[in-house]
């Protein structure tokens, strides 16, 4: 996935407060946006440091196929919008 996209994806994750679920080939997690204290886009990878300062994430961009923000409303929980990457 290009760097580009990835930081379009996290600046709206940021702007609404929304949380940021990545698939990459190993496996999926969500980046809650009140536990994050540092998300930082690099050359050739994601990093994403916790609030707690224990857990730090490192993401290769090739690896991630897909990105997700998920909207919280209250009428209907997890509203997601995403981004996937076309082909590897």
């Amino acid at each position: 996935m290009e760097k580009q996209l990835i930081e379009k994806v996290i600046d709206e994750a940021k702007g609404e407060g929304a949380n940021l679920v990545i698939w990459d080939r190993r496996d999926t997690f969500t980046v809650e946006s009140d536990d994050v204290k540092e998300i930082e886009t690099n050359d050739d990878h994601l990093r994403v440091k916790m609030q707690d300062g224990k857990a730090i994430v490192y993401v290769e961009y090739d690896s991630i196929y897909k990105l997700v923000v998920e909207k919280e409303r209250a009428a209907r929980a997890g509203i997601r919008a995403g981004f996937s990457a076309a082909g590897s």
